[in-house]
């Protein structure tokens, strides 16, 4: 069995197919993780009681009970941000600290910043964390107030796998879609 499985799927073209190392985007999540942690939430929460639940009954539960959760969650959470992500503090530090470095005139020619992108050829940027750099900081003068400092829930921060990999994205510019449809 095992010269079979390795004769058929250990070759060049298999390997395209079924390694993790052909992706090109960064992974934002693994489908069995996703599915294994939903399924975490509905025997905790809403089947604590029912060992093997019949599957029109555990239907029933993830449309009246899951679903209603997870839509006012979102809408408490992402449409009228109540709750920031834990790494959102951490983002606009990085940012106010990036924001008070000076940038060298002749340095800033040495550097290739694209802030459409949101990529920069800065040292700096490859190994932040949130892909930022005082090049970028700086190039965007549209965001934050008038000192550039961003401010709690004035924008959606959105991380992309590829580029622009960070968007901010104003929110009065979303108001009219804040809320997902509840029906």
């Amino acid at each position: 069995m095992d010269l079979l499985v390795y004769s058929h799927w250990y070759t060049e073209v298999q390997w395209v197919k079924w390694a993790r190392s052909a992706r090109d985007e960064i992974p934002a999540g693994k489908t069995t993780m996703l599915v294994e942690a939903h399924w975490r939430v509905l025997k905790r929460i809403h089947l604590h009681h029912h060992n093997r639940p019949r599957t029109d009954y555990l239907v029933f539960i993830m449309i009246s009970r899951q679903c209603r959760r997870l839509i006012l969650s979102f809408n408490q959470k992402v449409a009228e941000r109540r709750v920031v992500p834990s790494w959102e503090n951490e983002f606009r530090a990085e940012w106010r600290k990036l924001n008070d470095l000076q940038i060298d005139d002749d340095r800033n020619e040495l550097y290739q910043v694209d802030v459409e992108r949101w990529v920069c050829s800065c040292p700096y940027f490859i190994h932040n964390r949130f892909l930022l750099c005082k090049h970028l900081v700086n190039g965007g003068h549209g965001y934050g107030n008038s000192v550039g400092l961003l401010q709690p829930r004035r924008y959606l921060i959105t991380r992309k796998q590829a580029p622009p990999y960070i968007q901010l994205i104003h929110v009065q510019q979303r108001y009219e879609q804040k809320y997902i449809c509840e029906g």
